[in-house]
Formats: structure tokens, C-alpha cells, sequence
């Protein structure tokens, strides 16, 4: 049986990437060292889920990412209880909102999108109660 252990992103400068994700979504640095590649790579915590963020690995060339539609991995999403004033929050602080608050199709589940570092597109999801 499976369970999700991680989600990895890539990261040109990963403290960088790593600071915006405590700053603005309250995760926690838990481990920090040398990944495969010999590349930093930051572990971090975010609500019980695991985030680790690396950088290259040494001689490889990564292409730009994109907070656009597109196939593969796309975006993850994170659960709130007050997605208003969580979108309210991260626009204030200068996160850039991809999808204003938008109810799904399916009714009372209210979704948007921000864009964090690195192009991420980040889903932030409120349950209908």
C-alpha cells in the first residue's frame, strides 16, 4: 500500500525558495544538506506534509518552470478553513493570485491559485463544511 512521502521541488537558490515557503505558508525547516548531485537540499514540514526543496544537481541544466496549465505535475494543494483570508493574506504580502476564489463545479468546495517560488502554482482548497 501506498501513501504520498514528499513533495520535491527544484530550485535555483533553495533557501531562497525555502524562507518564501515558512514566510508565507508557516513551514518549518526540519533538515538541511547535500542531496543526490551533491546539490543543497532543505527539508521542511507543512502541515504534517513533507516539502523537500534542492537545488541542481552538480552539472546538470535545468529548464525554467511554469505556473501555467500544463501536462505532468501541475500544481499541489494545500487545505485552509478561511481561504478569504488566506488569499487576502498572501496577496498582501506580494504573492501573485493565478485564480481569484472560485467555487468548483460540483458545489460549496472553493478553490484558488497563487503562484509561488520557482514558478510553483499552488492550490489553496476550503471544503464545504
Amino acid at each position: 500500500m501506498f501513501h504520498l512521502n514528499h513533495i520535491h521541488l527544484r530550485s535555483p537558490d533553495p533557501h531562497k525558495s525555502a524562507q518564501w515557503y515558512v514566510e508565507h505558508l508557516g513551514a518549518k525547516i526540519i533538515s538541511e544538506g547535500k542531496g543526490l548531485g551533491n546539490s543543497i537540499a532543505i527539508r521542511m514540514d507543512l502541515g504534517g506534509a513533507t516539502i523537500n526543496v534542492s537545488g541542481s544537481p552538480t552539472g546538470a541544466s535545468l529548464p525554467e518552470g511554469s505556473s501555467e496549465y500544463h501536462w505532468g505535475l501541475e500544481h499541489f494543494g494545500l487545505d485552509t478553513n478561511d481561504i478569504t483570508a488566506a488569499v487576502d493574506q498572501l496577496s498582501s504580502n506580494g504573492v501573485e493570485v493565478l485564480l481569484p476564489i472560485t467555487e468548483m463545479p460540483t458545489g460549496g468546495t472553493l478553490i484558488a491559485y497563487v503562484k509561488g517560488p520557482d514558478e510553483v502554482m499552488i492550490e489553496l482548497v476550503q471544503r464545504k463544511s
